[in-house]
């Protein structure tokens, strides 16, 4: 029997020993673990034993013990520990998918911050003047602006808030169609790590009262064949006490271990049933990714039809023509203006 790796995971990390330990040095390791933590634990329940906090002490002890015991490997070759096999390799199979699907994720988020730049920006690109054309006038001697054939990028402001209404439609699609889909799995996922974490508590408490039941029997066991090497007298007496009191602590034994085993097999089902669900509904993914590329097909198809629009801003060709006139006329009065040091009068020669 070897131990399992996957295991020893659902241990606190204060818990996690490491692998190097000799084995000259893992018999002391042992007695300290007993020790330490059953004094630890031990005053923590007599600290505070009230509204069931002793109990939960008590289990956490057990549990902890038995994880160490299982982490060291001791009674190895005798004490085979509990493991739910298929659970373990679904989980495994889920914990890497889940890292394929943090990805994707997290691509999606980027283009839905993507495509709301973008169509923002071509928005406002659209509804941005042209910039004006001016010639020389030889009449009037200054520049004049040529009128336009077209005064904004788009051609009019109603492209410009089609493509603001269409970067919303985008960001509200993918959020809807995919994100959302995405993040419900991902919560499905953190809740089965949670069920796994309890049903590792329940597989330790069931161990734990596994291992003390035939450590029972088997005192019982050699307590009985000293019986049978014709012990007489006051040592027949206190050997029968002895197989008396074993065979009492171990029936107490026998009953927590039959409701152990209850609550660890209920758990184990419904964990099973849980990562069987999650991995069925991993199968919609290629759904949620032709979402992803249906509304950015859909948003681009519109986008195109809105370029071709032919709305004309009447409002963007007043500003334009109130900029170029007001320009005009500023270069005609300077035209029309005398040079600086120049003078008509002539007498100011003489």
């Amino acid at each position: 029997n070897t131990f399992s790796s996957r295991t020893f995971d659902f241990l606190p990390s204060s818990s996690r020993w490491s692998l190097a330990v000799s084995q000259q040095q893992q018999q002391s390791v042992r007695v300290i673990v007993n020790s330490s933590v059953s004094s630890s634990v031990m005053g923590s329940a007599s600290a505070s034993p009230r509204n069931g906090e002793g109990s939960k002490v008590h289990h956490a002890k057990r549990k902890m013990i038995e994880g160490m015991k299982q982490y060291l490997k001791m009674g190895a070759k005798r004490f085979m520990h509990t493991e739910s096999a298929r659970c373990m390799l679904m989980y495994d199979e889920v914990k890497t998918f889940k890292a394929i699907v943090d990805k994707c994720e997290k691509v999606c988020q980027s283009l839905r911050h993507a495509n709301d730049a973008f169509f923002q920006q071509v928005a406002s690109t659209l509804e941005s003047n042209l910039p004006l054309s001016f010639e020389y006038n030889p009449e009037t001697g200054a520049a004049e602006m040529v009128p336009p054939v077209q005064h904004t990028v788009a051609g009019g402001r109603g492209s410009g808030e089609e493509m603001r209404k269409l970067g919303e439609d985008v960001s509200l699609g993918l959020e809807g169609e995919v994100l959302r889909p995405i993040a419900a799995w991902k919560m499905h996922a953190e809740s089965v790590k949670k069920r796994m974490g309890e049903l590792e508590d329940r597989r330790l408490e069931l161990d734990f009262y596994r291992r003390a039941v035939e450590s029972l029997l088997a005192t019982h066991d050699k307590l009985k064949l000293q019986l049978a090497d014709n012990v007489d007298g006051t040592g027949k007496e206190r050997v029968e006490r002895r197989m008396h009191s074993t065979w009492e602590k171990k029936q107490a034994r026998d009953v927590k271990l039959q409701a152990s085993l209850a609550s660890y097999s209920a758990c184990e089902s419904e964990v099973y049933d849980e990562l069987r669900s999650l991995i069925a509904d991993a199968m919609h993914f290629k759904a949620y990714l032709n979402a992803a590329i249906s509304v950015q097909s859909a948003s681009f198809a519109t986008a195109a039809s809105c370029m071709e629009i032919p709305v004309e801003d009447k409002r963007q060709e007043m500003v334009v023509s109130a900029r170029g006139s007001g320009g005009a006329d500023a270069k005609k009065q300077n035209a029309a203006a005398p040079p600086h040091g120049r003078h008509d009068d002539d007498s100011d020669y003489e």
